[in-house]
């Protein structure tokens, strides 16, 4: 009987260990390296149907598809490679304001069509400044003919 009560100790504390062991490889902060998940699809970028979408919902599908195609740990230079493959030009934005939290990378593509001005931008957010991907923001704005700045009014 007793034997059997010091395999089971044994056994959970094998259990235990290896639960703690598990636990020290995890990161604790900050961001994680990409893995096979995080890698960008081949793939060009959708921009979903905007030519017949509301401005609001090509913002939301374009928001979900950078939020989604674009992982946190991933390189700022694979994404903004990525981004050029689908025609929109990226570069770094020009000195700090002070405010707020400023992007690594601004990326931007403007098409032209029947008479309105379609502009999709993607913010790259850089982790403490270490050129690893920790979050992105996705943008839309549609100016038709006497449209004002933003799709308002004059």
């Amino acid at each position: 009987m007793k034997a059997g009560m010091y395999l089971k100790r044994a056994f959970a504390l094998g259990a235990l260990g290896l639960a703690l062991a598990a636990c020290a490889t995890a990161p604790v902060s900050g961001v994680a390296p990409p893995s096979g998940v995080g890698a960008i699809p081949s793939a060009p970028l959708d921009l979903g149907d905007w030519r017949s979408a509301s401005e609001q919902a090509t913002l939301s599908n374009f928001e979900r598809t950078v939020n989604s195609r674009y992982s946190a740990g991933l390189a700022i230079s694979a994404v903004t490679a990525d981004l050029r493959r689908s025609d929109f030009n990226c570069s770094a934005p020009g000195a700090a304001s002070g405010r707020g939290d400023p992007p690594a990378q601004v990326c931007r593509r403007t098409v032209s069509a029947s008479g309105c001005t379609h502009t999709w931008q993607a913010h790259l957010f850089d982790a403490n400044g270490d050129a690893r991907l920790a979050r992105t923001r996705g943008l839309y704005d549609r100016r038709c003919g006497g449209d004002g700045l933003l799709g308002g009014p004059d």
